[in-house]
């Protein structure tokens, strides 16, 4: 694919050949554009050319779906230029930010005048629209506190070329077919994320982290079901097995006004933790071992215990439980990795692969059995890119 085509539109030291492989794939170019236009035009180009184009952000999570199965050349369309805005509007609670803003630069410009947003690095180099499109689960998670709740509008361009918005710049503004929250976890498939409008929160007036050791990983998981029912209302909780032995803990964080986190401390008390346990946990998170399968099982918090058995069984090992979302992420060797996949369908467990030897991945769809709403999620990629041009093949269904 010749780059002048498109050094015509980003500028000559914005498109280069090469660039590598993505799941075995050769990169045939990379283009950086400056706008939004120019991702439009970009796109149409690569239309025009046959080509099937990988939106990029930070790319710290590339692995995180089903391996990609273009037609012809491959094309990554680098975000990254888009850094702009970075329109922090405390007042009103919102923030408007380009996609390729860095997440670590959001929250540091945040921390500086009180806020804070759901929008949190996982690993360096994380951007807004990379984020947004990947939906991440991290420590504070929760069924009803994740990143889809608060984006308010997105900037979208389509294969088509066309630049698109949704939502808007406050909290009740959907009518109608929710096409911000369709955006969010769609991992590119259905448009490039040029553009988001986020909701801000004020920075807590105090957070304390507390910890409850336990015999066995049974007994921290209980220990984290008497949490979610004491009231406490933690502002987020992990559950760690021990690096030796049967033992397990639980570390928890509350969060607010002072009366509140007081209330919470004396309904679920616990030793103190050192901000340090969060945040290995928090590495732990983002940066799982090499070796071997990781894996993402999410049902209720209830669930906790039959996803972290049916990963032993296979023959794995829990890294973090994450109670308040329901969610188990382990680690196992390859070859239990199928067997797993059929015991969550069974279990009705939500299953995702996070990293796999790309064989693998090309055995196993990344997300498990089918969903029941394949046929939905076909026809709404045929109506927003009826020529497979973005991110062909990663999203659920290889579709």
């Amino acid at each position: 694919m010749d780059a002048s085509a498109f050094e015509q539109i980003v500028g000559k030291e914005h498109a280069r050949a090469g660039g590598g492989a993505v799941d075995g794939v050769l990169v045939a170019l990379e283009v950086r554009p400056g706008s939004a236009e120019e991702v439009g035009a970009v796109l149409r180009r690569a239309g025009e050319l046959g080509a099937a184009v990988l939106p990029r952000g930070g790319g710290t999570k590339l692995g995180w779906a089903n391996p990609l199965a273009p037609a012809g050349d491959l094309l990554i369309l680098d975000l990254t230029r888009l850094d702009a805005p970075l329109d922090l509007q405390p007042d009103e609670g919102i923030a408007h930010l380009g996609a390729g803003v860095r997440l670590a630069t959001l929250t540091a410009a945040a921390a500086a005048i009180g806020q804070t947003s759901l929008l949190s690095p996982l690993r360096d180099g994380d951007t807004v629209g990379g984020s947004i499109a990947a939906d991440p689960v991290g420590l504070d998670w929760q069924l009803d506190r994740r990143l889809r709740a608060d984006l308010l509008g997105l900037e979208v361009v389509l294969a088509s070329g066309e630049v698109t918005r949704c939502g808007g710049s406050v909290v009740k503004n959907v009518t109608g077919f929710d096409l911000v929250r369709l955006y969010c976890g769609s991992l590119g498939s259905l448009g490039a994320i040029t553009r988001a409008t986020v909701r801000l929160h004020p920075l807590p007036e105090r957070s304390e982290l507390r910890r409850r050791d336990a015999d066995s990983l049974a007994g921290a998981l209980e220990l984290a079901g008497s949490l979610l029912g004491s009231g406490a209302a933690p502002a987020g909780a992990v559950v760690q097995p021990a690096r030796a032995g049967p033992g397990a803990s639980l570390i928890w964080r509350v969060e607010g006004r002072e009366p509140a986190v007081e209330r919470a401390l004396d309904r679920f008390p616990g030793d103190p933790a050192d901000a340090s346990l969060w945040e290995a946990a928090r590495e732990l998170r983002a940066n799982p071992p090499v070796d071997g399968v990781s894996v993402r099982l999410a049902g209720r918090p209830t669930d906790l215990g039959a996803a972290c058995a049916a990963l032993a069984q296979r023959g794995g090992s829990l890294r973090l439980a994450l109670p308040l979302a329901g969610v188990v992420l382990g680690q196992l060797p390859g070859d239990g990795l199928a067997p797993l996949v059929a015991d969550a369908a069974t279990a009705g467990l939500a299953l995702a692969v996070e990293r796999a030897p790309l064989e693998l991945r090309r055995s196993i769809d990344a997300f498990g059995p089918p969903p029941g709403g394949l046929a939905l999620m076909r026809g709404l990629k045929q109506r927003f890119d009826p020529g497979r041009l973005l991110a062909p093949g990663r999203v659920a269904g290889r579709i």
